[in-house]
């Protein structure tokens, strides 16, 4: 099923009621809006109907709340299908006439419930045309939308989505992006001056994370991160952003769906090291020893900063000293895509100097293994390069229970 690209002509499809206003839940009443008051709210739906989603569920007190208030709010209304070309489908201006505000509430309060299910009702109709999601560029043009119109009193952006955005060159998820640290992703895209401007609007999201096969799962901690990837967004654009959780509902069989193409999700991703909450969670799941905390010098193995490096280390040599059944996997890693001899080489050496480090503090050698997989970890993020914040997170050592199953399998696949 094709997008509808006309709102007003989809008018008349819909007994002529999408003429209507909607807001989010907290908007004044109809009474109030009557009555003169000044509030008169702008929202943005994107709704990105895809495969590899579970269904929105359109009866949530988001959409119904929001669509029932500003339909009598007299506000305005705009509709962005999202998907690997992000379609914006219309704005409508939802005030009606000042004569006919001066009915009965009972009329009025009928009007907007009718003006609210058509809405609703139109918007189960929009379906991806494409078989990808490109979620940065339709959040951009919602933020666009958003920014062009004057005279209102709030401005929100509704994103129903699963937030695993599969196309695009800025946030796609095929290229690792949700191992990546949420702040290195908003720095790249403000070197690149592409974080949209959400001044002044709040983006409410319903959806992140459910997804539906052949779509793998993601794990809790996926799932966080998927979410602090967009907040980080949102809120760098000057944004609000409000995640809710509502169940979601069994997708439409009659609906045509084009095929995604899956995200391929890497193992576990390690934590960034966090000194004061390292012993009570101890090697519980790996971690990253980030180039910010132990930093080498260029093509090097040598510690840039040392004495910043032994005090990174310490807590981990004073941990193991008093947990002597656990023996570690440290993984080095390199910036840049190529993994070669000279990368593998470079980031065993790193992962060496922590060995080294670790021994200096009195660990037994034999309770630590090294390994260098240049860029080939599964966590790394492709296309970064070698110059700013994504391709700092790719210069890192990962710290693991050699016994853990992650760190097993990194084993396996060295020559």
């Amino acid at each position: 099923m094709k997008h509808i690209r006309n709102i007003t002509a989809l008018t008349a499809a819909i007994i002529g009621l999408f003429t209507l206003t909607f807001g989010l839940g907290g908007c004044s009443s109809q009474t109030a809006s009557a009555a003169g008051t000044e509030k008169k709210p702008a929202v943005c739906f994107v709704i990105a109907n895809t495969a590899n989603s579970q269904g929105i569920n359109f009866n949530s007190p988001l959409i119904q709340d929001t669509v029932k208030d500003c339909a009598e709010n007299y506000g305005s209304v705009s509709v962005i299908s999202a998907d690997g070309s992000s379609q914006f489908l219309g704005t409508e201006d939802m005030n009606i006439d000042e004569k006919y505000k001066h009915a009965s509430k009972e009329k009025l309060a009928s009007d907007a419930a009718a003006k609210a299910n058509s809405l609703v009702a139109y918007m189960q109709t929009v379906v991806a045309d494409d078989s990808e999601l490109d979620l940065y560029d339709a959040l951009s043009l919602a933020s666009r939308t958003m920014a062009s119109l004057e005279g209102y009193s709030s401005k929100t952006i509704i994103v129903l989505s699963t937030g695993l955005s599969t196309a695009g060159n800025y946030v796609n998820f095929h290229n690792n992006l949700i191992s990546a640290d949420p702040a290195a992703v908003a720095d790249l895209l403000e070197e690149k001056e592409a974080i949209p401007d959400f001044s002044g609007m709040t983006v409410y999201w319903q959806g992140l994370g459910d997804v539906a096969a052949p779509q793998e799962d993601l794990t809790p901690a996926q799932r966080n991160r998927l979410e602090a990837i967009w907040n980080e967004i949102i809120v760098r654009g000057g944004g609000n952003a409000v995640f809710q959780e509502y169940t979601s509902v069994p997708v439409n069989s009659e609906m045509d769906y084009p095929e995604m193409s899956v995200v391929e999700l890497p193992a576990e991703t390690p934590v960034v090291f966090n000194t004061a909450q390292f012993k009570s969670q101890a090697f519980q799941e790996p971690f990253i020893l980030t180039e910010e905390m132990v930093a080498f010098r260029g093509d090097s193995a040598e510690y840039l900063q040392p004495e910043t490096a032994m005090e990174t280390i310490r807590p981990i040599a004073e941990c193991l000293l008093q947990q002597e059944s656990i023996h570690l996997l440290l993984a080095g890693t390199t910036a840049g895509d190529a993994t070669n001899a000279a990368t593998k080489e470079l980031s065993a050496q790193r992962a060496e100097a922590v060995r080294q480090t670790l021994i200096e503090y009195g660990v037994a050698a034999n309770r630590i293994q090294t390994v260098g997989l240049g860029s080939s970890d599964p966590w790394h993020i492709p296309n970064a390069g070698v110059e700013g914040s994504l391709a700092a997170a790719n210069r890192k050592v990962v710290v693991m229970d050699l016994a853990s199953k992650q760190a097993q399998e990194i084993l396996r696949q060295q020559p």
